[in-house]
């Protein structure tokens, strides 16, 4: 071989080392990402989103995430759902104001969602200006055909008189679905929450053992109108999975 030709090869050989990494090779860690959901999110603690905009911030975010680490369906995931979660940011107004506003009676730093896996969940926060913690109890179902969506109606609105000391808030739960909270009080009574409260969806896009990101709204198919929520587990509910005894186990809805 002349000294040309292997000239030529070692040029050839040292530019495909130089090259830079295909972009699949590039994707960052997955806890690289997941930090900086996280302080994004703690960016925009007690802030309305009435342009989409800091959702929009999320999103491209998200989707890296997602490129990262696939996510099964949802029903592969019920035993991540299971348990407390704390919402990061997401939206502040449940009472049918404007949407990206923050209702005033919300405690923005204190609001968690605690998941049980027979399929209902409580939404936990202490109501501002008044002694007492709210419970929004929903019940949810697997929908056939959407392979990451939860079905939600809600049911019950009891709260509880006072801050119970010595628990976290979000224990309430277990003890409002066996009937046994300390100061039991009704906010709003269930047939009035049933039939007027309606209910959603619930599009659970990434869950780990300690981040959780699901979108809420009214319809399934209407992506311009969904909410999302970036949560994560509180710092002493990491290990919890919580289940109250004589429910029905999860079904799939063709609804």
């Amino acid at each position: 071989m002349c000294m040309q030709a292997r000239f030529q090869i070692f040029l050839m050989a040292g530019l495909v080392l130089m090259a830079p990494a295909a972009s699949g090779d590039a994707a960052r860690p997955v806890a690289a990402i997941k930090a900086d959901i996280l302080a994004l999110a703690q960016r925009f603690v007690g802030l309305g989103d009435p342009d989409f905009s800091r959702q929009k911030a999320l999103e491209v975010l998200v989707a890296e995430l997602l490129a990262a680490a696939p996510q099964p369906p949802v029903a592969a995931r019920l035993n991540l759902l299971a348990g407390p979660w704390y919402q990061v940011w997401g939206p502040y107004d449940y009472r049918g104001g404007e949407r990206g506003t923050v209702d005033p009676k919300i405690t923005v730093d204190e609001i968690y969602q605690v998941v049980f896996r027979d399929g209902y969940y409580y939404n936990v926060n202490p109501v501002q200006g008044k002694n007492r913690i709210a419970l929004l109890r929903g019940e949810f179902k697997l929908v056939t055909d959407y392979p990451d969506i939860l079905q939600v109606r809600f049911t019950h609105f009891p709260g509880n008189k006072g801050r119970p000391e010595g628990i976290p808030i979000w224990e309430l739960a277990a003890r409002a679905e066996a009937g046994t909270l300390p100061a039991k009080t009704t906010i709003v009574p269930g047939f009035i929450v049933r039939w007027f409260f309606g209910g959603g969806f619930l599009r659970e896009v990434y869950t780990d053992a300690d981040m959780r990101i699901t979108y809420g709204g009214d319809n399934a198919d209407d992506r311009a109108d969904e909410h999302i929520y970036i949560m994560t587990r509180p710092q002493s509910g990491r290990a919890a999975v919580l289940r109250a005894p004589g429910r029905s186990p999860l079904a799939a809805s063709d609804e």
